[in-house]
């Protein structure tokens, strides 16, 4: 069966993340699986205890957040679990094999930092490897919104965005939300000069190709509504310019053929700069 894992430490982002991830849980019904990353390190006579100390606080922190989440969310089946590791992968397959994992959350920052025991790389590690969705969350509420915002949804002109829509699209459904979809225009105006007939049939060009990128996923989802924006700015500017005030922000994270899965300066902005909660989802 699929599950939610969510990565938990003494963070005010691990709070949110965890609550986040308890909610979406509740709401698609699935369980939640708790996950501390307890890295290993050399241990002497003299650190022993010490660390004992540590794990011991580490295994009431586990505690006290499934206690939360059963509070809060009494329907949700919840799991908990501390892992001992030397290596981020173990993020990854945390609860078993790596395939239950509907998604992966965790607390953010921003500014592209996964902070307390998830710290840096071993965050980073799981956007850029998972092979499921990957959830960051703020603890820094979004001034600019009031409800549950629209889902926001960066739109590629490359091919192999299907994951990336699917996920987009059944999430406005599932809350009953706006979708707006951005589209990052292949011609810049400040690069057409005076040719004004090129710069409009480039932009009619644009809006075609997004409104028939769309077109699939408006008929499986036809209670969606989707307001469809199309940016002259850079793809990374495009998606940041909606995320003030939406719910979510969907970004695709694509594999390099030379340098395998990679985080790119569109997932890297979104991370940087949304307020709201942002999904990378694998593709291509």
């Amino acid at each position: 069966m699929k599950q939610i894992t969510v990565g938990v430490d003494a963070s005010p982002e691990s709070t949110a993340a965890v609550r986040w991830a308890a909610e979406e849980a509740a709401q698609r019904r699935l369980p939640l699986h708790l996950v501390h990353l307890w890295l290993l390190r050399s241990m002497t006579a003299q650190t022993i205890p010490h660390e004992e100390a540590l794990l011991r606080a580490a295994q009431r922190l586990l505690d006290e957040s499934e206690t939360d989440v059963r509070t809060r969310f009494p329907t949700v089946r919840v799991t908990s679990e501390l892992v001992s590791t030397e290596t981020p992968d173990a993020l990854l397959t945390a609860g078993g094999d790596s395939a239950q994992n509907e998604m992966l959350v965790l607390g953010s920052q921003g500014l592209g930092a996964v902070p307390g025991f998830l710290l840096g790389s071993v965050g980073l590690h799981g956007v850029a490897h998972a092979t499921c969705p990957v959830v960051l969350v703020r603890a820094v509420d979004d001034p600019s919104r009031s409800g549950p915002g629209p889902v926001a949804v960066g739109v590629s002109s490359r091919t192999g965005q299907e994951a990336v829509l699917e996920f987009a699209f059944a999430a406005a459904s599932r809350h009953g939300t706006p979708l707006v979809a951005v589209h990052a225009a292949s011609r810049h105006p400040a690069l057409i000069g005076r040719d004004e007939l090129g710069h409009h049939a480039g932009a009619d060009r644009d809006v075609e190709q997004l409104h028939e990128t769309l077109r699939p996923w408006r008929d499986k989802f036809p209670t969606v509504h989707v307001v469809e924006h199309l940016s002259h700015e850079s793809p990374a500017r495009a998606v940041v310019g909606v995320a003030p005030g939406a719910g979510l922000l969907v970004v695709g994270r694509g594999h390099h053929p030379a340098i395998g899965p990679h985080i790119g300066p569109v997932t890297h902005a979104a991370i940087h700069h949304a307020l709201c909660p942002v999904v990378t989802v694998p593709h291509g």
